[in-house]
């Protein structure tokens, strides 16, 4: 895996000019311009915009970081790395799918489950066999995440063994504020995420209260974009370790 960004990203970041130019679409509101009509029309254009937005930028972001982990399994499939290199959490994922539904089934179909399980699933186990793709999907992964609040991030990327994934962000999110020349902001990760996405949640389910303004929108945007560099940093170090042949 070379070292430039995952796709993932570049699709995530492209995605963003769309949330932007549907942003662009709010018209700036001057107090005291136009009639009373005229300036409730475009408080909620205002209020349809930045909440189309704060629903679209969610989606988005929760899209780039299902495809981040796909990239990562899909990696592994190419490399067929020894299963040593993989984290014993992401063997224990597969692994436990193929127990339940053992125990989901009767009679014949027990029988052959078991055997599958047995023939194909225990390699998983072989610290020296190479990984079979056959066994491992994405799509087991992928399904661990349902939202992109911290506490659904920090369990995923735990599976990934990857430690405090939250802290890692924190530290990577505010260096890119100092960088930016605003030291004097200070950001919670986790704190952010849960703002953001309580607010897309309540809205999607027609809380008409939620009205972001389109600055908190655009702060959203950038918060959300350096998230996403962070954790395709974080996929990538996974990659090269998870894909080592040695």
């Amino acid at each position: 895996m070379a070292s430039s960004d995952l796709e993932s990203l570049s699709e995530f970041i492209d995605s963003l000019r769309e949330v932007e130019i549907l942003l662009a679409i709010a018209p700036l509101q001057r107090l005291g311009e136009g009639g009373a009509a005229a300036q409730a029309h475009d408080r909620e254009l205002v209020n349809a915009v930045t909440r189309s937005c704060t629903v679209m930028l969610v989606a988005h972001f929760e899209g780039f970081v299902k495809a981040a982990l796909t990239e990562l399994i899909d990696q592994i499939c190419q490399a067929k790395p020894p299963t040593r290199r993989i984290p014993e959490a992401l063997l224990e994922l597969h692994t436990r799918g193929r127990i339940e539904e053992i125990f989901g089934t009767e009679g014949p179909d027990r029988i052959h489950k078991t055997r599958k399980l047995f023939s194909a699933y225990a390699s998983l186990w072989d610290a020296d066999r190479s990984i079979n793709p056959q066994v491992i999907s994405a799509k087991v992964l992928t399904r661990q995440f349902t939202n992109a609040k911290p506490e659904i991030l920090q369990s995923v990327f735990a599976i990934l063994d990857v430690e405090d994934v939250i802290t890692k962000m924190d530290d990577h999110v505010n260096r890119a504020i100092a960088e930016r020349g605003d030291e004097a902001t200070r950001i919670m990760v986790a704190v952010k995420l849960t703002e953001i996405v309580n607010r897309r949640n309540k809205i999607a389910h027609g809380d008409r209260s939620e009205k972001p303004t389109p600055v908190e929108v655009q702060n959203y945007i950038v918060f959300l974009k350096d998230v996403a560099d962070c954790l395709s940093g974080i996929v990538q170090g996974r990659i090269l370790h998870c894909c080592s042949l040695v």
